[in-house]
């Protein structure tokens, strides 16, 4: 367990509200596998949960409906399940239970929707709960984000400008001619020529350029950052997430379907077993999805937590150096074409 861990542990056992801290904690620890996590709702039993799990590597001990990709890179089929049942004698496979000739046709038809009908409630509370708790971590994202600006959209045009200017000089003085101002351009062919003639005044407009197109880069990219946080907790971002959730409830609502086309496949041909479990797995892998999505958002406000301080400050280091190297190299560039240096 770690020191953090421990912490929010005693805060939940102080009565502070730490239910932001244990959904995240619990979308990291259902990595392991460990898909009764959703149940808990205290912090203390998800924590023993968490770390009393051993992973069952039978595959075919679990729910069916909660396949994912990562159980088996082969092909899996349904009959190969393992099931209970009040009226078999002990544990045996969907397949076993189909081919057994002491089983009358309407018994193994009513069998059939029990075991279906287990997995199906145990899956539908499931993935309620989850789609709950993810809806919770959006809602639980800060309303306002007013402490984390954006980068000066002034200064991003600005350094945009700087560079445009000076990748002209270098490639097509001739560009920087206006009618009204033509000594702009004399001064620009000067400045071109003297790139070539002098290996300093060449390397300060290199500097110049990359300095300014690192700062409009690492600008555009923390604009995009905080931007995309924003949205994370925006209106438009909790009706798709309705939408989402009607997505997951109509896959199940097809899962339950293709289970009863099962049911009449194997009452008319009991040979006629097989069931790829992809077909079946779609709303949790759907799910699976949305989960990733979370952990994306958590992922982004985290980093902008920790790291906006420090990007800031760089921005701004940028920003100056390669200010000054810019006022360097045109006053450079103005003396030497004046005979001054």
């Amino acid at each position: 367990m770690t020191s953090g861990e421990e912490l929010m542990l005693l805060l939940e056992l102080n009565g502070y509200d730490i239910n932001k801290y244990k959904l995240k904690k619990q979308l990291e620890f259902e990595k392991t596998g460990n898909n009764d996590l959703y149940q808990h709702k205290k912090f203390a039993s998800l924590i023993v949960s968490h770390y009393n799990y051993v992973e069952n590597k039978d595959i075919f001990r679990r729910n069916p409906l909660r396949y994912n990709e990562t159980w088996s890179a082969d092909p899996i089929s349904l009959d190969d399940f393992i099931v209970t049942h009040h009226d078999l004698q002990g544990e045996v496979t969907l397949k076993e239970f189909l081919k057994m000739d002491s089983i009358g046709e309407v018994s193994r038809e009513s069998i059939l929707y029990d075991i279906f009908d287990k997995w199906v409630e145990d899956y539908r509370e499931s993935s309620i709960i989850q789609m709950e708790n993810l809806r919770e971590m959006i809602k639980l994202l800060p309303k306002k984000n007013n402490k984390y600006r954006k980068p000066s959209r002034i200064a991003f045009l600005f350094t945009l400008f700087l560079t445009l200017s000076l990748i002209l000089i270098y490639k097509n003085p001739a560009f920087l001619q206006p009618k009204l101002f033509p000594f702009i351009g004399d001064s620009a062919n000067q400045m071109h020529n003297l790139l070539f003639d002098s290996n300093l005044f060449s390397l300060l407009g290199v500097l110049s350029i990359l300095s300014l197109a690192t700062y409009a880069v690492l600008s555009n990219l923390t604009t995009k950052l905080i931007k995309d946080a924003r949205l994370s907790k925006s209106k438009r971002t909790l009706e798709i997430f309705d939408k989402w959730d009607r997505n997951v409830k109509d896959l199940r609502i097809d899962q339950s379907g293709y289970l009863e086309d099962y049911v009449d496949q194997v009452m008319q041909n009991k040979e006629n077993s097989y069931m790829d479990l992809v077909k079946l797995g779609k709303p949790e892998i759907l799910l699976s999805k949305f989960k990733d999505y979370v952990r994306l958002v958590e992922g982004r406000f985290d980093w902008t937590k920790k790291n906006y301080s420090k990007m800031s400050k760089l921005l701004r280091y940028i920003f100056i150096g390669a200010t000054l190297f810019n006022i360097l190299f045109y006053v450079m560039g103005f003396a030497m074409t004046k005979g001054l240096i």
